[in-house]
């Protein structure tokens, strides 16, 4: 998560000034200690005193282990942040404000009354010895019984603060904020975890299998038996490693009588070809397809990526530039898959929508062909009725006309005939034999909404594995023609110098040589996304080791639990 922090620290002269810095962390130490993100000197504060982290969108700050922090006035081991909050830790106050763009917490802090003899406080936290005489053997011993009897069972009963010493260890660093409230999770005194506790919470938690999928095994399960707590902060609470994953998907059917999942075990040794979501009909949903190499999309569109990748064009300095695949492509806001190709940002500037050469500033909207022809009937109509025509090869009636005058039935038979004729000029620029739309759609009769001459409807899949956890943003230290060679051909009767950007290994737009052996996408239907032997380059098993191989389980890319199946019971 990315943090701001402002100091607000006061000079001699009595003036106050802010200083900013940012970090980016997993989670936010707080501490006396200069090896946390946030140093606060101060005896009595604690080498680590506090962590802040955010999950599941909302921010959260944890007292270390044994110590306390004071949330707007409130003394407390763990809380829940929100603006405006006010924490105290030691001669320190921290303000919660609102993260600028960019930001997932704006921290302010500021040494608001410093501890006038700090040397005391460390006094009363270190003081030693045994402050009392010699006691006989019997009652010594008695009075320790009674009070491990006290503190171990009696308090604890009482207090639940006192419930720590029953703990088998320390809970996870998700769980910390209710470390000291057994109760939370723990229904009754030595009871385990039970499955209604975890769902006050995890309300949410989807399921593994579609529901009319009958596992047993699994449906009965609890929680607990698989989310192993206790282990400490580091540990983690969800993974459990791709053998528990093998021990039912390296043969289903020993677990389901009747199922199309594969066999797999491994990553690197034991994994079937990729499956994705083609678009095979522009009209239905995308199928879930194994790749083979006669496999062709058909999203409705015409394009060519050899004919647009490393092409000139004019930017907008008038200076010839080439085109690289960030130009059209460039990630989603989860990093996942790419934001969709959007005409008016992407293609209109090299393919503009002009049909007037007296308006070349006005372009038609790229929508549904009938309302085109409703915006074009619209435009020579406001025209003639403004007295704005400017083609001279209008008739005299329609240059002549006063803006404002009432329409005669021969002007209106004139004028609606002029406009009908501009119609079909413009639908003869856009859909004649060589027209604008031809270049990137196919033209069918009654593919409009009015019925009439149209395109064929496009549908482009941004989201090639929606049942993949893959991330763009993990991979940007590689090009695109690591994983994407046929994209990213360049055209050597380029009439213009080799950019930098595009030189062997430039990160991330590198265009690659064209040869005989270069595979090359001249057609939309290409299939570019890598099949498994790419992805194996850097990609082995769970338990690979070696230089420039990364060990990869299966909950990098598929999670356990799966939301659009629904909660589980």
């Amino acid at each position: 998560m990315r943090v701001r922090l402002t100091e607000i620290r006061l000079r001699p002269t009595g003036k106050k000034v802010r200083l900013d810095r940012d970090v980016e962390v997993e989670s936010l130490f707080v501490g006396r200690g200069p090896d946390n993100d946030l140093s606060l000197k101060g005896l009595t504060i604690s080498l680590h005193h506090a962590t802040i982290r955010k999950s599941d969108g909302r921010v959260y700050i944890e007292a270390a282990s044994g110590k306390e922090i004071n949330v707007n006035g409130m003394v407390t081991t763990g809380e829940r942040l929100g603006l405006g909050d006010r924490i105290r830790i030691g001669s320190w106050e921290l303000r919660v404000l609102e993260p600028d763009t960019g930001m997932d917490i704006y921290l302010e802090y500021e040494e608001i009354d410093r501890a006038d003899n700090e040397r005391a406080a460390l006094d009363a936290r270190t003081r030693l010895g045994i402050e009392v005489g010699a006691i006989a053997r019997r009652p010594l011993s008695w009075a320790a019984v009674a009070l491990v009897f006290a503190g171990f069972l009696l308090i604890p009963l009482l207090w639940s603060p006192a419930q720590s010493p029953w703990s088998t260890g320390n809970v996870s660093r998700g769980h910390a904020y209710i470390e000291s409230e057994c109760q939370e999770c723990h229904g009754g005194f030595f009871r385990s975890v039970q499955n209604t506790e975890c769902a006050t919470c995890h309300y949410d938690i989807g399921r593994h299998a579609p529901a009319d999928t009958d596992i047993g095994q699994l449906e009965n399960a609890n929680c607990a038996d698989c989310h192993l707590e206790h282990r400490g902060r580091e540990a983690s609470l969800a993974d459990r490693g791709s053998n528990f994953c093998s021990d039912c998907h390296s043969d289903m059917s020993k677990v389901v009588q009747t199922t199309e999942l594969r066999k797999v075990s491994d990553f690197g040794t034991d994994h079937p070809p990729f499956k994705l979501a083609v678009v095979t009909d522009p009209e239905l949903e995308p199928v879930s397809t194994t790749v083979t190499e006669d496999l062709v999309e058909d999203s409705g569109l015409i394009f060519d990526h050899y004919m647009h990748v490393g092409s000139g064009i004019s930017d907008a300095d008038d200076e010839e530039t080439f085109l690289n695949c960030g130009t059209c492509h460039q990630p989603s806001g989860d990093g996942h898959a790419m934001k969709p190709t959007v005409f008016e940002d992407h293609c209109q500037g090299c393919h503009p929508l002009d049909f007037d050469s007296t308006a070349p500033n006005d372009q038609a909207p790229h929508r549904d062909s009938g309302d085109i022809r409703t915006f074009i009937r619209e435009f020579y109509w406001t025209r003639v009725l403004s007295g704005e025509v400017k083609d001279q090869r209008a008739p005299d009636q329609i240059l002549r006309r006063p803006p404002g005058a009432e329409l005669t039935p021969e002007e209106s038979k004139l004028f609606r005939q002029w406009v009908d004729s501009k119609l079909v000029d413009t639908e003869n620029l856009f859909y004649g034999r060589s027209g604008t739309c031809r270049t990137c759609h196919t033209v069918e009769p009654g593919a409009a909404t009015d019925g009439g001459l149209g395109v064929r409807k496009v549908q482009i899949q941004t989201d090639w594995t929606p049942a993949v956890g893959f991330s763009h943003d993990s991979h940007t230290p590689f090009t695109c023609a690591r994983c994407h060679p046929a994209a990213a051909v360049f055209d050597p009767e380029a009439d213009l110098p080799r950019p930098d950007w595009s030189l062997e290994n430039s990160i991330p737009y590198e265009l690659i040589e064209e040869t005989d052996d270069t595979p090359i996408s001249e057609a939309a239907g290409d299939i570019l996304i890598p099949p498994i032997e790419t992805c194996r380059e850097c990609h082995a098993g769970m338990n690979a080791s070696g230089k420039g191989v990364v060990p990869s389980p299966c909950s990098m890319c598929h999670s356990f639990h799966v939301r659009e199946l629904g909660a589980m019971n």
